[in-house]
């Protein structure tokens, strides 16, 4: 090839290379052009579909909202319901199930709540409950309402219990003075798998955290049925008048307080006023499973600007049992400010005690006639056998008061006996030649006031006659006239 037509081509070549290169460019802009049309038209097209599915929601909400409106204008007025506090402070709409006794038309002074569950080694509530009514007076009696919540987990175990108050302490559920009840175990909140605070076992917090709710159910049933409560567990014995005592306690004081304590030990002997009991109820059940009930107690307090806990002392009541109801735990706690008599009584006019039962160690037939904290304690109780106060000179009887059984020992009392008035004294015998039967006991107690004044004149003896036989021993531990 001649080098002319080698220039001509070699120019050729470049000439050709730069159009190609410039089609190419051209090409690579027109279809990312086309492609760059394309996203913007796919952008709008997706901009106005969401656009479009905001405004079907927001009218569909519209419609929806405007029916509702024409459903509550077509409601009945009475289904309205406006939120009030005074629900708030209410009683608690728990079921209850009344196992025995109804509530008395009209408010007690005191109710008296205790929580029970039946324990494996050892049971209390039936000399508890002895307690209460033994060591009360008539008079203070009608001013008091027991109730008694059983929170057995198996109704068998209730119907058993049930059974054995009905046959004790039918008087006083005729009375009107007694209550038993419980509620199912489905109205309450969770019980398994609760916190582990202050670590606990699984079983301990479950036990602690049903305590709380059915001390809270308690409480929430009391509220209306009298103008003070008072918490006992199923394990006490009682100071004798112990209710007089409570209101000897309140007059003259404050009614801001929120608890008053009548023992240092747990959950016994604290007072409320009723109309804080819904609102205890509610506490209670908010921190079931927080912590121990007696704790949630003193938060309570707390919480309603008491800082410090009211103590009235000597304690009026007495822990008795030794093994707890969870696993059946032996415990021997002792409130060592207790007293058995609450208020003051006078002691007999000067008199001698004679008795022909088997005393023991040295608790004599003359505790009783001296007075103070000592009593008589004979065994071998049996038909015929007796207890005699003879006077030194003839009294005038218009009220008696005689008590058997301690709190140590409650089931030491005198099951089946009755009171007699003596005249015409036998020194030689220690006796009176003429008697006239007074009345029987009745749950190891006697009271008779007024002492009709032909009957009470001119006593010259008291005679306890024991009227059958019994296993157990007997306490007598005062005579008051």
């Amino acid at each position: 090839m001649k080098l002319g037509n080698i220039t001509k081509y070699t120019c050729f070549r470049r000439l050709s290379n730069v159009v190609t290169f410039f089609a190419v460019c051209i090409t690579v802009l027109y279809i990312d052009r086309m492609y760059t049309d394309d996203r913007k038209d796919c952008q709008k097209v997706f901009q106005v579909e969401e656009t479009l599915k905001k405004e079907i929601q927001v009218s569909s909400v519209q419609d929806e909202f405007a029916q509702a409106k024409l459903n509550l204008k077509e409601l009945p007025k009475q289904q309205l319901h406006p939120f009030s506090v005074k629900e708030m402070t209410d009683a608690l709409p728990i079921p209850y199930e009344y196992l025995l006794g109804t509530p008395p038309t009209k408010k007690r002074y005191l109710s008296i709540g205790i929580s029970s569950v039946k324990r494996k080694m050892q049971d209390y509530l039936m000399g508890t409950i002895h307690s209460i009514f033994g060591l009360s007076s008539a008079a203070e009696r009608e001013e008091m309402l027991l109730v008694i919540y059983l929170a057995n987990t198996d109704p068998a175990v209730n119907k058993q219990a049930v059974n054995e108050i009905a046959g004790l302490y039918r008087s006083h559920v005729d009375a009107g003075s007694l209550i038993v009840i419980c509620s199912s175990m489905e109205a309450y909140p969770p019980l398994s798998g609760l916190k582990r605070n202050f670590q606990d076992s699984e079983d301990r917090v479950r036990y602690r955290s049903k305590q709380n709710v059915d001390f809270a159910f308690l409480v929430n049933f009391c509220a209306p049925l009298s103008e003070y409560y008072l918490m006992l567990e199923d394990d006490v014995v009682c100071a004798e008048n112990f209710l007089t005592a409570i209101k000897n306690s309140l007059v003259n004081r404050d009614s801001s307080w929120t608890t008053i304590t009548y023992s240092k030990l747990g959950y016994i002997g604290k007072l409320y006023h009723a109309e804080d009991l819904p609102k205890l109820a509610r506490f209670l059940l908010m921190f079931y499973d927080e912590m121990p009930g007696d704790w949630l107690l003193e938060h309570f307090h707390q919480s309603k600007a008491q800082p410090e806990i009211i103590r009235i002392k000597p304690s009026l009541f007495q822990h008795i049992g030794t093994f707890s109801s969870f696993e059946s735990i032996e415990k021997k706690s002792k409130d060592d400010e207790f007293s058995e008599l609450a208020i003051n009584s006078e002691s007999l006019p000067p008199a001698s005690c004679f008795t022909n039962l088997e005393v023991h160690e040295q608790y004599d037939p003359v505790n009783v006639c001296q007075g103070g904290s000592l009593y008589f304690w004979g065994k071998s109780v049996e038909a015929g056998k007796s207890f005699t106060i003879l006077f030194k000179a003839s009294v005038d009887i218009k009220k008696i008061t005689i008590a058997t059984g301690a709190s140590e020992y409650p089931g030491d009392i005198l099951y089946s006996g009755y009171v007699q008035f003596g005249r015409m004294r036998d020194e030689v015998l220690n006796s009176c030649k003429m008697f006239n039967n007074v009345g029987p006991f009745q749950n190891g107690r006697f009271e008779l006031s007024p002492v009709d004044g032909s009957l009470g004149a001119r006593v010259d003896c008291i005679r306890i006659q024991v009227t059958a036989p019994q296993k157990e021993w007997l306490i007598i531990k005062y005579v008051r006239i």
